[in-house]
């Protein structure tokens, strides 16, 4: 089982469990508890994969192009330079590539350009057949393409450190929301007693405690939305 999928679970047993206290209900528990897992298992662990996805495979379409161009300024030739890179790559990243070892090395990166997907790898194929073409300093050529690609990889630090920081305040505003519920429930239990039998009381707090999963649901999607030129988030991977 993933993070998310245990996070998702620990989420859900205590929103139902702090619903139950607060209403005294099963019923009002069990949807909630049904709803949160279903939520966690079909929704958010789909955009939080798909999330980790894109930032790894730009993480290692980053170390690629960096290393593959200081290797190609040193030793002077594509090949040299893609078996470099080759070697500071992940295994995933080498499976893709197991069904192209008969291609050349320029077929190679053309088919990594669908691995990667995105729009700074496409300029470094571009960089690539100009160099095979005309030649010249390395350096000075990709000096557009390595700041391109610096400056995303400087985007997706600092949105997943906002991600963290926003997480970090919405669990603390809801912990302390979710228990003053708890609190006011054994703090007024005389009024509890009476007004729990109303009908709409165990309706408002599922009201709550179904505002509390949509926040959830909101604050996963903004956290998990990361524009990078080139990549499709509504493509299958």
């Amino acid at each position: 089982m993933n993070k998310t999928l245990a996070f998702g679970i620990a989420i859900s047993i205590l929103l139902s469990l702090v619903t139950f206290i607060s209403c005294n209900n099963f019923i009002v528990a069990g949807i909630i508890l049904v709803l949160s897992i279903l939520y966690f298992f079909f929704l958010a662990n789909r955009m939080v994969k798909k999330f980790s996805i894109k930032v790894d495979r730009f993480h290692s379409c980053y170390h690629f192009i960096n290393t593959f161009i200081v290797s190609l300024s040193i030793k002077g030739t594509i090949s040299s330079a893609y078996d470099s890179s080759m070697e500071t790559m992940n295994d995933d990243f080498k499976k893709e590539i197991e069904n192209v070892e008969v291609f050349s090395q320029t077929d190679k990166l053309e088919h990594l350009n669908k691995f990667f997907k995105f729009h700074v790898f496409s300029l470094f194929i571009d960089f690539i057949n100009i160099y095979q073409e005309q030649g010249g300093d390395v350096l000075a050529m990709s000096t557009y393409l390595l700041s391109e690609i610096k400056d995303t990889e400087d985007y997706i630090s600092s949105s997943i450190a906002l991600g963290k920081k926003k997480l970090t305040e919405f669990a603390i505003l809801w912990f302390l929301t979710l228990g003053i519920m708890v609190f006011l429930r054994f703090a007024l239990s005389q009024f509890f007693a009476t007004i729990s039998k109303q009908l709409f009381y165990p309706i408002g707090i599922l009201s709550i405690s179904l505002f509390c999963l949509i926040t959830i649901h909101f604050s996963i999607v903004k956290c998990t939305k990361l524009k990078i030129k080139g990549w499709d988030d509504n493509e299958k991977i």
